[in-house]
């Protein structure tokens, strides 16, 4: 057996946040490289604690007892709902309703999002591959009024997800909004808010903005693609991780595509990559380890 190295250890106990489900818009379309059973096992391979499985456009949280039947090993396997304008958008029912079937994690508007919509994000991947998708029929939405104000809805919606104790992602809406988010998070005490991929294109919050959420008490999410080539160099993300503490960073490996390999082999390159541009190993592992686990409510 090879000697274990400072990489092996940095994906022991990662518990990552953002890992998007097989099968997620069908059968031929934006299909993994493998699926959950093929990839849980490499999961657990490399001492993987616990995943949370997204999807664009419906509640994983109802596959999930399926998935666990087909693995059974320990890597624990967490539901989710995004909302998105096709399942209820910000809509509180939908909110309970994806408790009651035991999700882990909301994710607030991804390509429902209009800031989204307004940056060319995955809302044009989807119009480009549907026939009948119609961003302006179906709704693009935000958690602000015309007074850029938090909306009483999207007040009732944080309020919910902390009372059923689970985590709260601004998914693709603009830096604007996860502050507001943030701070209503803030003011009534609840503190497992992610702000999503901040430095992606689909959300571009300049520095200054993240700072702010963190010190709102908010994690800040740093995503494999994020530092994937000709986008942002690792050393970035190490200075920010520097500014705002390692204490409210979060990294997840955003496991999307067919060419991604694996949530672990993602994860091994990005926390890598950051190690090797600076990071220590212990701050490492707590935004890979401690936060997302804190986020989660785990013990």
């Amino acid at each position: 057996m090879a000697a274990e190295t400072v990489y092996d250890r940095l994906v022991r106990d990662a518990v990552d946040l953002h890992c998007h489900i097989d099968v997620e818009f069908s059968q031929t379309l934006f299909r993994k490289a493998a699926s959950e059973w093929e990839w849980l096992p490499v999961a657990e391979d490399a001492g993987m604690r616990a995943v949370v499985l997204k999807s664009h456009l419906w509640p994983t949280a109802t596959a999930i007892p399926y998935i666990r039947e087909l693995y059974q090993g320990p890597v624990e396997v967490y539901g989710s709902i995004t909302l998105n304008s096709h399942v209820g958008g910000l809509d509180p029912f939908a909110v309970e309703a994806a408790a009651h079937l035991g999700a882990k994690a909301v994710f607030m508007p991804t390509w429902s999002s209009r800031n989204d919509a307004e940056r060319g994000g995955f809302g044009k991947r989807l119009g480009d591959a549907f026939e009948h998708f119609d961003h302006q029929r179906l709704g693009v939405l935000s958690v602000l009024d015309e007074d850029e104000r938090l909306t009483d809805v999207a007040s009732e919606i944080i309020r919910l997800v902390a009372e059923k104790d689970m985590m709260l992602s601004t998914g693709h809406l603009s830096w604007r909004e996860s502050l507001a988010i943030a701070e209503e998070a803030h003011r009534i005490g609840f503190d497992r808010v992610l702000c999503g991929h901040p430095l992606s294109g689909s959300v571009g919050a300049p520095h200054d903005a993240v700072r702010e959420a963190a010190k709102l008490g908010a994690y800040i999410e740093f995503c494999w693609p994020t530092i994937s080539p000709g986008r942002h160099d690792p050393a970035e993300v190490v200075g920010l991780v520097g500014e705002i503490g390692a204490e409210r960073a979060v990294f997840t490996s955003d496991f999307f595509g067919g060419s991604n390999p694996s949530p672990s082999a993602l994860l091994r390159m990005l926390l890598g990559a950051v190690y090797d541009a600076g990071l220590s190993e212990d701050a490492v592992r707590r935004a890979a380890s401690d936060n997302p686990a804190a986020l989660l409510g785990l013990t």
